[in-house]
């Protein structure tokens, strides 16, 4: 009866675990969707998640720019959209823009 017991019990508290499901987690951008690539994940660094590409005023990375890469990416941000550039702002800020009079080359 006591074995029985604690049995049950262990059996329900397993069942009231707290747990996380990642959606999203991926290796490479060739497990991404359209539109998103692998990039580091800001909260987990040793976990990567498929991001959007960049949009206007985006934070982005001068020197990532292919999609998809077929490394791993070391960046937390994704490439800008085919429309976009990686534009450096003052601050030293890189910055997905259309405006392209500001591009510092």
């Amino acid at each position: 009866m006591t074995s029985l017991l604690l049995l049950t019990t262990l059996l329900v508290s397993l069942s009231c675990t707290r747990a996380a499901v990642i959606t999203g987690a991926c290796e490479r951008d060739a497990q991404c969707g359209i539109g998103t690539c692998c990039a580091v994940s800001l909260w987990l660094r040793g976990l990567r998640m498929c991001t959007p590409m960049g949009g206007e005023g985006d934070e982005c990375h001068p020197y990532s720019h292919k999609v998809p890469f077929y490394g791993k990416r070391q960046h937390h941000t994704c490439p800008c959209v085919p429309q976009l550039a990686c534009t450096r702002y003052p601050g030293s800020k890189y910055r997905c823009t259309s405006d392209f009079k500001n591009i510092d080359f």
